[in-house]
């Protein structure tokens, strides 16, 4: 595993910040730096399942390991999935992927605060998560200060 780490920082307050992370609607509004139709399901509770997909493409499921509102969320991949939700936990590339771990820090500032994502992950995808934060971070920027006006 290789650790990637990525920071932005926003003019938002971190309960903007957290809202763009974990609301529906405004989740689907930046990750579709990732894919197209970027969306999940579940709760953000510490030990539930959420599940993020993209109905064209499929998706990963993962347990969500920390949550501190406002400040920090944590959780690891279990499976990966297809486009009719057939869960995968025994090809290579769901191999690969199982155990991912994402980390993500809202740290205040005077007037901002900054954004840090650290990821553990196989080498074969950090072009993908690379190429994905760096289009994804500047959506979150403006979706947060967007919301904080």
């Amino acid at each position: 595993m290789l650790t990637r780490t990525y920071q932005v920082e926003v003019l938002a307050t971190p309960e903007v910040v957290w809202q763009v992370l974990t609301e529906k609607a405004l989740y689907e509004q930046w990750a579709k730096a990732f894919s197209p139709h970027s969306q999940f399901e579940g709760e953000w509770k510490e030990g539930s399942n959420i599940c993020f997909f993209d109905p064209d493409f499929g998706g990963t499921r993962a347990i969500i390991d920390k949550i501190d509102t406002n400040r920090e969320i944590q959780y690891t991949h279990v499976a990966i999935s297809n486009p009719e939700n057939v869960k995968d936990i025994d090809s290579d590339t769901a191999q690969k992927w199982i155990g991912t771990k994402e980390h993500y820090q809202i740290i205040p500032n005077q007037e901002s605060v900054t954004l840090k994502v650290m990821i553990d992950t196989h080498p074969d995808f950090v072009d993908m998560l690379d190429d994905g934060w760096k289009r994804a971070f500047p959506l979150i920027k403006v979706i947060s200060e967007q919301q904080g006006r």
